[in-house]
């Protein structure tokens, strides 16, 4: 059975790993990466010092386009359990995995992760013998994945593999060791001179060592120590067990290396932390570049002063933090990626010396090669190490550490840690890059890209502390309901973009417009004391929405119609809102596509109306507050009762006003079904009720089934209902509907309409010979008008009923209050009357 293709690429791996030895660890890693489509793959070290388990790589394969992390200081001799990665020690002690997608890790373990740009990660222990020795990882850094146990399984088996290897290297024999050794081993005569060497004391001394053997020789049998203080610093173990020397020495030069390293990994650490300590407080602002300046010149001796660049938007880097020279000064220069000074040729670390800097600001403008010379960058200067900063690929900022004294200040572990504080410059660019993000969806409108209301407040209520006059306007558009009605959503999504831009030109550059939502818009005038001011701008934003729009071969036409309200000392930003918004009712009030101003009247009817508003919502929810009046309806032959009309009533308010405020508040389909249901249920048995009916109801495509309905749970008979309809109601609206198919499908059920109001609207006497009505009944008006036969209303009363006649209509006659009014419409041949002289409105009497 042949292996898997990933655990044959790892064995393929291991030939280059034992005939190397540590050297051929990447390419096996490698092998193992590729086979897995991973970004890394990496081997730690695992060593437990005083209870404490740290965690150390070792080596890594980084696939290309990936950042390498092997010289991460951050990865070196790291306290996994005190480093926020307990769960991960407690799984490799228990032989178990960890894996999958880092947004899924608790959030301690996330932050040196994402640092190192890690979306998803897989690592198993490596055991040699019975003991825990590190631990085997690959990384994703480009998708958010889990891993499947298959995939686990491989990588253990690669993981057995590698363990047998490292058992095979420490049981190579003594000789081998030896040979292999970092130590100084050596076999002297005892006059000193050297009979055996290995290969590291050859390499240290290659023209032989002195040794002071006085001591030894005093005291054979005995180790002697011995310390040598020139390069390369040991310590020396020499024994006399007989004719000769044997000498064991032991470089301190690398301990003490790396106890300078370790000192310098920790102070970065340390710096590291009390930085973002200070993001966690304060949040990501521009203040965190001189933060990461400040502590990488305290963890880098060689660095005196420093400065960092940023790319901003206008594709020129600025210097944003700065150590030891006048940021203000240096705020004015800018660099563009082309030009030498901004050394943007190399991607890690590098040192440049003031030769380099001088060529460099040579090829700059006058200008700018003053303001750097005043500021020292360029004279004074012997080394800068310049440290691009990348994110996602991207040259996006430098960080830059200046030495005034030696042209080799920088030794590679200063680069190292440069290059490591670069890294997290670039982490914290990409969480300022999403915070400004977040900000601006916060701040602004996702379909037009405008200020959203949010931001609008805001800036308004800077605009009032600093200085208070302003305007702002309020705007609504008239007919975007009709555009998405008729051309789709879609479309009117792109009007309202385009007609944002066009407000957005009119405008001048120190004033604000914002989309409050749906199709309405708040504009912010500022320097505006007066009313006058402000309404040419008002004007000439009416105009601009007036303008056809040219869309997808279409030509929409809008209006609109705007509020304007002043600043005034004390006035809070909703207060002014709220002004603007009552000036904007007003002009829709008044016919909308115009302008209206604040006037403190508003103020009051605006809140009786929201009181009156608010009172009928509650009548009609508990069916309190809301009773029917009924006013007789007579046969003016006969003088007998033919219907009662419902007649609204409440203590809330007159019925007019509240039909038009349900009107305008989408209340009115509830309150005309309550109306028409409670007079069903009342109605005299035998006596026909007449309720009044709304267009809005009309329009309501399910209102004939609701008429059905009611008659049904009430028992009453279709004839017995008489719906009056107004003129208004079958003029078509703003859409091309009208209330014609309402009107068959009430006829064809066995409803009566009456045409309430007539002569008082727009009458069409052809519309009227095909509309499907039962009765005529004249305004009120008129028959209070009928002072002699011969007038103009008479004449036109008496051609009312001659209509009726001729249509085979009922003519009823509306506002009769004495016996002349009466017998003079008897006259014109009325059929049926209704007014005072009848009974006013009431309740219906009992029995």
């Amino acid at each position: 059975m042949k292996p898997h293709p990933t655990l044959r690429a790892f064995l393929a791996g291991t030939l280059p790993l034992l005939r190397k030895g540590p050297e051929g660890l990447p390419a096996a890693l490698e092998g193992l990466g590729r086979a897995l489509e991973a970004d890394r793959a990496y081997l730690f070290r695992l060593e437990e010092d005083k209870g404490v388990w740290y965690a150390s790589q070792l080596a890594e394969w980084a696939a290309p386009g990936v950042s390498p992390q092997i010289h991460n200081p951050a990865l070196q001799r790291v306290p996994l359990r005190e480093a926020g990665y307990g769960r991960w020690l407690d799984a490799f002690l228990k032989d178990e995995a960890i894996g999958g997608p880092v947004a899924s890790f608790p959030l301690e373990e996330r932050p040196l992760l994402e640092a190192q740009e890690i979306q998803s990660l897989l690592v198993v222990p490596v055991r040699v013998g019975e003991a825990l020795w590190g631990f085997l990882g690959v990384d994703d850094c480009q998708r958010s994945r889990g891993f499947t146990k298959g995939e686990e399984a491989l990588m253990r088996a690669g993981a057995e593999v590698l363990a047998r290897v490292l058992e095979l290297w420490e049981a190579r024999g003594l000789v081998a060791l030896l040979e292999a050794s970092p130590l100084y081993l050596a076999r002297l005569d005892r006059e000193g001179k050297v009979e055996y060497a290995n290969p590291a004391f050859r390499r240290a001394f290659p023209r032989g060592l002195a040794l002071p053997l006085e001591a030894p020789l005093e005291a054979p049998g005995r180790v002697v120590t011995l310390r040598l203080n020139p390069p390369p610093t040991a310590w020396w173990l020499v024994a006399v067990p007989g004719r000769e020397v044997l000498a064991l020495g032991l470089d301190r030069s690398q301990e003490m290396e790396a106890e300078e390293r370790e000192r310098r990994l920790s102070l970065f650490r340390n710096n590291l932390l009390r930085v973002y300590e200070t993001l966690m407080a304060e949040g990501v602002s521009d203040s965190i570049f001189g933060l990461i300046l400040e502590a990488a010149l305290e963890t880098i001796p060689g660095a005196q002063a420093g400065s960092v660049t940023l790319l901003m938007e206008d594709g020129y880097y600025h210097f944003v933090a700065t150590q030891g020279y006048d940021l203000e000064a240096l705020r004015s220069v800018r660099l563009s990626p082309e030009e030498p000074l901004s050394l943007t040729g190399h991607k890690e670390a590098q040192v440049f010396t003031r030769k380099d800097l001088e060529r460099f600001n040579a090829q700059l403008d006058p200008e700018r090669r003053r303001v750097l010379e005043e500021a020292g960058r360029t004279r004074e200067i012997q080394a800068i190490l310049s440290v691009p900063v990348y994110l996602r690929g991207e040259r996006k900022a430098f960080l830059y550490l200046d030495n005034f004294e030696r042209e080799d200040a920088f030794t590679p572990l200063d680069r190292e840690l440069a290059q490591a504080f670069a890294s997290q410059l670039g982490f914290l660019l990409r969480r300022l890059e999403l915070e400004e993000r977040m900000h601006h969806l916060a701040y602004h409108d996702p379909l037009t890209g405008l200020p959203n209301r949010l931001f609008f407040l805001e800036k308004l209520a800077q605009a009032l502390k600093e200085r208070g006059e302003v305007a702002v306007l309020y705007l609504d558009l008239d007919g975007m309901k009709l555009v998405n009605d008729l051309a789709g959503h879609a479309a009117g999504d792109e009007v309202l973009r385009a007609l944002a831009a066009r407000l957005q030109a009119t405008l001048r550059p120190r004033d604000l417009v914002a989309r409050q939502g749906g199709d309405e818009f708040l504009i912010l005038l500022s320097g505006i004391r007066r009313g006058e001011e402000a309404l040419p701008v008002a004007e000439r934003v009416l105009e601009v929405v007036r303008l056809p729009l040219q869309l997808g071969g279409r030509t929409f036409r809008l209006t609109a119609s705007l509020g304007i309200a002043l600043g005034e000392a004390g006035l809070s930003p909703g207060e002014l809102l709220k002004r603007a918004d009552l000036a904007l009712y007003r002009a829709k009030a008044e016919g909308k596509d115009r302008v209206a101003f604040f006037e403190a009247h508003l103020q009051k009817a605006l809140e009786e109306e929201l009181a009156l508003l608010e009172g009928l919502q509650e009548a009609l929810e508990k069916g309190e507050g809301l009773w029917l009046a009924y006013q007789p309806i007579v046969d003016l032959r006969t003088g007998k009762t033919v219907a009662l009309e419902a007649l609204l009533r409440s203590p809330l308010g007159p019925p007019h006003r509240l039909v038009r405020l349900a009107e305008h508040h989408r209340l009115v389909l509830a309150l005309g079904r309550w109306v028409l249901r409670r007079a069903l249920e009342e109605k005299p048995k035998g006596l026909p009720v007449s309720v009044n009916v709304s267009p809005v109801e009309l329009l309501d495509p399910i209102y004939p089934a609701r008429v059905a309905e009611a008659l049904e749970e009430a028992e009453v008979l279709p004839h017995e209902l008489i719906l009056e309809v107004t003129e208004g109601s079958l003029i078509p609206d703003e859409r091309g509907r009208d209330a014609s198919w309402a009107l068959e499908a009430l006829k064809k059920l066995g409803v009566r309409i009456f045409l309430d109001d007539f002569g008082s609207g727009h009458s069409s006497l052809e519309r009227l010979a095909h509309l499907p009505v039962d009765g005529l009944k004249l305004g009120q008006a008129f028959a209070q008008d009928l002072k002699t036969p011969q007038s103009p209303a008479a004449r036109v009363v008496a051609g009312v009923a001659a209509l009726a006649r001729a249509l085979g209509l009922t003519a009823v006659a509306e506002g009769i209050e004495d016996e002349a009014t009466l017998e003079r419409l008897k006259g014109f041949g009325f059929d049926w009357g209704q007014g005072f002289l009848f009974g006013r409105p009431g309740p219906l009497k009992e029995g």
